[in-house]
């Protein structure tokens, strides 16, 4: 049974990416990851937009029914301000709260 697709009304908190994710100390590890393909705290807005891009262009693999709403996993490759090729597998999470339209960004870590 295929997954249902991602809802296309999507947000990503700007605190969630320059405090957590591209957080040296706050990301759990993360950071180490983004920053190696160069997504660094000055330029958030890059991680923003292709994550943004990774949840259009990527596969829903996951969905799961929570007490807070629904979470959707999508897992595929994430375009780099570096260029990498191939680009580096993301998995990120993506949830829909309880009588929400949209879908806001939770996490996103190494597929």
């Amino acid at each position: 049974m295929t997954p249902p697709p991602l809802p296309t009304e999507r947000r990503i908190d700007n605190a969630k990416l320059v405090g957590y994710l591209l957080h040296p100390v706050n990301s759990r590890g993360k950071f180490g990851h983004f920053s190696r393909y160069g997504f660094v705290q000055e330029n958030w807005e890059t991680l923003r937009d292709c994550l943004l891009e990774h949840a259009q262009n990527c596969p829903v693999v996951s969905v799961v029914a929570t007490a807070f709403g629904t979470k959707y996993i999508v897992t595929g490759p994430l375009r780099t301000p570096s260029g990498r090729i191939p680009p580096p597998v993301v998995s990120a999470v993506w949830q829909q709260d309880s009588g929400s339209v949209g879908v806001r960004l939770i996490t996103a870590y190494p597929g």
